[in-house]
């Protein structure tokens, strides 16, 4: 029952696991197919879009994080890469939502700035005198103050999010440079492990060759006793203590 329950939160998890892939994968071409450009509605529109995907994403995400709860430690680790990569994905779209929405913010403010700074009417309180600013006047200034200060904080963000992204770049870049390093080393064990295996198997060969040589050479001195035997008692040097068939004591004889 315990390998089942197991089997039925691995295919939950999977499930959740190809619904963010789904959904961040929509994400990035609703990102491509939306231009930066054109009316106001329509740049609303998709922003609207793109911020609906962004929100199912992360959803997805969240709940992929909470059935691998359920998982042992050992499987939880298969599941830590295709996490990571996700909600990297997730935050590179991100940065990218920032940036078209500080675009529409820019060009709005220009927009604004346009309209706003033409010329300037007789104001409520009408003109005291040659030196005196009219109300028109001053809140035209104020438009245009703010307008500023909206472009100089347009201009942060941009470089707080160029920052983001070459943060996300280099993350991108040590993930992969951590993963080569691990296929690295991967290769020095198994490496290590040839070379043990070739040691031993020398050490083997060493020891057959020892024992062969050794077999030789008692085959060699049985042979030469056999010899020195024969001789003894063809020649009846061996005193007849020798048990050698007849034939052989007769050609000595003879």
């Amino acid at each position: 029952a315990s390998s089942q329950q197991l089997h039925s939160v691995g295919m939950d998890i999977d499930c959740h696991s190809a619904a963010a892939e789904k959904a961040l994968q929509e994400l990035k071409q609703a990102l491509q197919v939306s231009a930066p450009r054109g009316s106001a509605q329509q740049r609303q529109q998709e922003e609207a879009a793109c911020e609906r995907l962004a929100q199912r994403t992360k959803n997805s995400l969240e709940s992929y994080k909470l059935e691998l709860r359920a998982l042992p430690n050992d499987q939880q680790v298969e599941h830590a890469d295709r996490l990571k990569k996700l909600d990297e994905g997730l935050r590179h779209c991100r940065a990218q939502l920032d940036w078209r929405r500080l675009d529409k913010e820019a060009l709005a403010a220009q927009e604004q700035a346009a309209s706003s700074g033409g010329g300037s009417g007789p104001g409520a309180a009408g003109s005291e005198g040659d030196g005196v600013v009219t109300l028109d006047q001053a809140v035209a200034a104020a438009e245009s103050t703010q307008a500023e200060s909206q472009k100089s904080v347009m201009r942060s963000m941009k470089m707080v999010l160029q920052a983001e992204q070459i943060g996300i770049s280099t993350l991108d870049e040590m993930h992969k440079q951590e993963e080569q390093m691990d296929r690295i080393e991967e290769e020095v064990y198994d490496i290590q492990a040839d070379l043990k295996r070739s040691k031993k198997l020398v050490v083997q060969m060493a020891r057959s060759a020892a024992s062969d040589r050794l077999i030789w050479i008692l085959c060699a001195l049985i042979t030469v006793a056999l010899m020195v035997m024969i001789v003894l008692a063809a020649t009846g040097k061996d005193g007849g203590q020798l048990n050698m068939p007849d034939e052989v004591r007769q050609v000595g004889r003879g």
